[in-house]
């Protein structure tokens, strides 16, 4: 694989066209709930907050690349100069992700595309088409995320910023013009409709929803959908809490009183981002025990687990998770069948004007153009704000020299999206915002 992929390095072999995306070594690998258990996906999820980390991680091992991680899969998107190299780099990463520690026999479920593959496949994932709810409608929104988060690292290869942008367009487009879209639903509405086939009606029973973030607040609006009345909000931030339970007009418990607060509950919904679990099987049954007569259902959302998986082995307590939910989704396989069909010719169509429109590239030279401008603005300033400070040692002079390279790119993660965008007007509106017109590369050396 190359070095560490930044936005400004466009210099990626990328050969003859036959054709084929193969020559251009797209690259990928990963696991999804439709081919590992949720006990090994959940060691390979990489939470929000540690997206960062992962992908500084992930560019010195294998270069550099995109991770999108959602509750039912965890997928490493890269390029390479030679695809066989850059495959095994991945697997080798994904196999050696600390949070693995005594998980064994991970590298087995870990599936790998190259070239078109890997462009069909995103195409897919985008549109809901590989989601456990088909046609989801977050995915489009996970999909941005993991691309502008590799942005912001610098870590997301010119040519790939352009597949992801790709398939982004067509999933709005098959949103927009399919039933896929005006269908979609949501993994915690499917979870709620499954409870509700369960209990019969939602109404009258006390919910206790632990999580107030992004899934949290789909839960919450599906919940009400389904009937629900007696809501109870709890989250690890309270200010996030606070707020759903304002926009519900529920009562909010503290985090820390969950054991009290499921004593009275007849059905939790657990959709938080955290690393363990946050609900023990002892804790289930501590509250079991104070109230043996009444039934308790648990939904878990969680990727990782939210709730300990023994927790469905006590008596009066019906677990449901992302499996049972993935097993009654492919239940549906007609449906699928249906929705893919409608949805393959926007994909196909996609993909082929993606494919014609890697000959452009219009858009590169004024990246570089433009990221070589501000780079030369910001070594004017470092230089003269150093040179007014007297008495900085050589390590403070490298932290000011690190702060304002990692601004730089953070300011220029949208200009630069918006250029890749393939928006007609984006290399004329960068040009006039950033007075570039009249400047070539060559006046910036």
């Amino acid at each position: 694989m190359s070095q560490r992929l930044g936005f400004f390095q466009t210099n990626l072999p990328v050969g003859a066209t036959n054709g084929r995306f193969n020559i251009l070594n797209f690259i990928l690998a990963g696991l999804n709930i439709d081919r590992a258990p949720v006990e090994v996906l959940e060691c390979v999820a990489v939470p929000t907050h540690s997206l960062k980390e992962h992908l500084e991680r992930l560019a010195t091992h294998a270069g550099g690349g995109v991770i999108l991680s959602t509750c039912n899969r965890t997928e490493i998107y890269s390029v390479a100069e030679d695809a066989e190299v850059g495959v095994r780099q991945l697997r080798e990463y994904i196999d050696a992700v600390p949070e693995h520690a005594g998980v064994t026999g991970i590298s087995g479920y870990i599936y790998t595309k190259t070239g078109d593959e890997v462009a069909e496949h995103l195409f897919g994932v985008a549109a809901g088409l590989q989601s456990v709810a088909l046609g989801e409608s977050q995915i489009l929104g996970q999909v941005t995320r993991a691309m502008q988060a590799a942005g912001e690292a610098g870590t997301i290869d010119p040519m790939l910023s352009r597949l992801f942008h790709a398939a982004l367009r067509t999933s709005r487009k098959i949103r927009k013009e399919t039933d896929l879209g005006r269908n979609r639903t949501s993994v915690s509405s499917l979870g709620v409709q499954e409870l509700q086939n369960t209990l019969g009606n939602l109404k009258g029973l006390r919910v206790l929803l632990v999580g107030a973030g992004e899934m949290g607040k789909l839960t919450a609006r599906a919940l009400r959908r389904y009937g629900a009345d007696d809501i109870v909000v709890s989250s690890r931030s309270m200010n996030r809490g606070r707020i759903l339970a304002d926009e519900l007009g529920a009562p909010q418990v503290p985090f820390e009183n969950i054991s009290d607060a499921l004593i009275e509950a007849d059905v939790l919904i657990t959709c938080t981002a955290a690393t363990d679990s946050v609900i023990t099987a002892e804790v289930v049954q501590s509250a079991i025990d104070t109230r043996p007569d009444r039934l308790l259902s648990i939904l878990d959302l969680g990727m990782p687990r939210d709730v300990a998986p023994t927790a469905g082995n006590i008596d009066g307590v019906n677990l449901i998770s992302l499996t049972e939910l993935q097993a009654k989704s492919a239940e549906s396989w007609e449906l699928r069948e249906e929705a893919a069909a409608e949805a393959q010719g926007l994909i196909d169509e996609g993909v082929r004007r993606f494919k014609e429109r890697l000959t452009g590239m219009s858009s590169e030279p004024m990246i570089r153009t433009l990221g070589a401008r501000v780079e030369q603005m910001r070594r004017e300033e470092v230089e003269q704000t150093l040179a007014r400070l007297d008495g900085l040692t050589g390590k403070q002079a490298i932290s000011v020299e690190k702060m304002t390279r990692s601004l730089v790119r953070r300011i220029l993660a949208d200009p630069i999206s918006f250029l890749r965008s393939e928006e007609d007007s984006a290399v004329e509106a960068v040009q006039k915002v950033f007075a570039l017109a009249d400047l070539d590369e060559d006046e910036l050396e």
